[in-house]
């Protein structure tokens, strides 16, 4: 797997993992959820707990955001071959 340039579901980014939004395959009132949130298409975040069975949290800028795995199933991202900083994915 060239784990690059595949686009996955956020639920398949593991912990400490960065990567950039894509897509979203909700309707649009979760995709304007997302953006309310500060997800937008083009934006990187990192997950800094999880994925498990409830959910993920996410750092998008200087916020963490918890998502639930079925939120987290319709986000499309790119992963990004560097990982989170190391103060950011604790």
């Amino acid at each position: 797997m060239n784990i690059g340039s595949e686009v996955v579901s956020l639920a398949q980014i593991h912990h400490g993992q960065c990567a950039q939004v894509v897509d979203f395959d909700g309707g649009r009132s979760m995709a304007q959820r997302m953006v309310m949130l500060g997800i937008r298409r083009g934006v990187a975040l990192c997950v800094v707990h999880g994925p498990g069975a409830r959910g993920t949290v996410v750092q998008v800028g200087g916020a963490r955001i918890a998502l639930g795995r079925g939120v987290t199933d319709k986000i499309r991202v790119m992963p990004m071959n560097a990982r989170a900083p190391q103060g950011l994915a604790a």
